[in-house]
């Protein structure tokens, strides 16, 4: 990276959105960048414009009206919106319409849902055989539905935000068979669904309730006739072998249950399991490339993109010599706030700009990265700090905390000092307390009782307290 890199560690509370505002209002004032001649990311809309409305009022202040009034010449917003701006400045050399019609993410979504769904429909026997395998592997929810569309679109996801073909997919899908498979033993050549169907059918042969008028050995056997109906239906899961090693009645009949234990804790050995999990994988890999294909061709078909799109075409598009040369002409200032829940082909992006960049901030804090969903990668963003500071950019650190109260920010910070020893040096965690404490404790400890999984009358007790 040519460009003059500066790294700001900026913890939560700790005067980020202020520190933005003072660097870029000095940055303008000393006349080494112009308005025309900043681009800045930040995560929301709201950001960009506080950010933005902020450095106005503080060139307003310092009597610089004209300069307060360039600021809207500034390429502010959120990734993607700085994305499409760009896109459609240089629309010709991208190929494309500067006239974008743009998808947000629900919508995106329900495209996505709907070309799934269309390029299943020809083969209602592939979906059968996914529900089937899905349940015996116990990948469903809590009320029954099968698990694997899901799977088919994280896996459509992932490889967007990493800007992977879909022709890689069969390799992907081998790499993860035989990586997961390496975790079984052989599979053995005994009939173990057999085995266990005989040993189920003697232990009810031999149980004698009147022997053993306990409850458990009542359910145990209960259980065992439902598991036996599950066998001949051919529809016991893998999870319910699992169990089925496990569980057993109580004492009086524990001898009859003890065949049965032995024979399914040789479930990993099971041909079937081994078998199920390859189809499964195999077969989400081979779903996902069909999709993500043919969800690229109804965009394209309806002149649409999303925005996984605008960044994927605006990286190719910033090795374009008349881009990159417009750029470089132009581009005095990158700035990049929440740079740890940036994507890798967002951050792919912004290393293309920074190099085109004559100054380059990035601002953000390891600890905040939440947006794993999305394809953010702590473990990248570490890599990118670490190879910034070989350069010889040592990031600044804001290391107050005037948002919160003083127990509150030392009881965090002995909670991520900790965590956080691995990756980050305690300089890199710790905030100090810059604002006055108030009375009443600051962090307290709520037990809810007698509370079931129902989210409405969690919320009802939370709210009482």
């Amino acid at each position: 990276m040519s460009a003059e890199f500066h790294l700001i560690s900026a913890g939560a509370g700790s005067g980020k959105t202020y520190a933005l505002t003072q660097k870029l209002k000095t940055l303008l004032s000393s006349e080494k960048v112009m308005p025309a001649g900043v681009i800045a990311t930040t995560f929301t809309v709201r950001a960009a414009a506080e950010l933005q409305e902020r450095v106005r009022q503080e060139l307003i202040a310092t009597g610089q009206a004209e300069k307060a009034n360039e600021m809207g010449q500034a390429l502010i917003g959120t990734v993607n919106g700085v994305c499409g701006e760009l896109l459609k400045r240089f629309a010709f050399e991208a190929g494309m319409s500067p006239q974008q019609k743009v998808v947000d993410e629900e919508e995106g979504a329900r495209l996505f849902a709907q070309v799934l769904e269309s390029s299943l429909e020809t083969d209602l026997a592939l979906i059968q055989q996914m529900n089937a395998v899905s349940i015996r592997l116990g990948l469903t929810d809590d009320k029954g539905a099968t698990l694997w569309r899901q799977e088919v679109k994280n896996i459509v996801s992932a490889a967007r935000s990493n800007n992977i073909s879909a022709t890689l997919f069969p390799e992907f899908a081998a790499q993860s068979v035989e990586s997961l498979i390496a975790f079984f033993p052989k599979p053995t050549e005994r009939r173990l669904t057999d085995e266990l169907q005989k040993a189920i059918e003697k232990a009810l042969n031999d149980f004698d309730p009147e022997f053993d008028t306990t409850k458990g050995s009542a359910t145990y056997f209960k259980n065992l006739k439902g598991t036996l109906v599950a066998i001949k239906q051919r529809r016991l899961t893998w999870p319910a072998w699992i169990k089925l090693s496990k569980d057993s009645p109580t004492t009086k009949s524990s001898l009859l249950a003890e065949p049965i234990q032995m024979i399914a804790s040789d479930y990993s050995k099971h041909p079937q399991l081994q078998a199920d999990i390859r189809f499964y994988i195999e077969q989400v890999f081979i779903i996902a490339a069909k999709s993500q294909e043919a969800f690229q061709s109804l965009k394209t078909k309806l002149g649409l993109v999303d925005f996984v799109d605008q960044e994927q075409i605006l990286l190719n598009l910033l090795d374009n010599p008349v881009v990159q040369e417009s750029l470089q002409a132009e581009l005095q200032l990158l700035m990049v706030d929440e740079f740890q829940d940036t994507s890798p082909i967002q951050l792919a992006v912004f290393v293309k700009l920074s190099k085109l960049a004559d100054q380059v901030i990035w601002v953000g804090d390891i600890k905040q990265s939440i947006y794993g969903f999305r394809g953010s990668d702590p473990e990248l963003m570490l890599a990118v700090i670490e190879h910034i500071e070989a350069q010889g950019a040592k990031p600044e650190i804001l290391g107050k905390s005037w948002r919160s109260r003083p127990p509150l920010v030392k009881y965090i910070n002995n909670l991520f000092t900790p965590a956080f020893s691995n990756t980050l040096t305690e300089e890199q965690v710790k905030l100090d307390p810059a604002r006055p404490d108030v009375q009443g404790s600051a962090v307290e400890f709520w037990s809810i009782e007698k509370i079931n999984k129902n989210k409405r009358k969690r919320a009802l007790a939370l709210a009482s307290e």
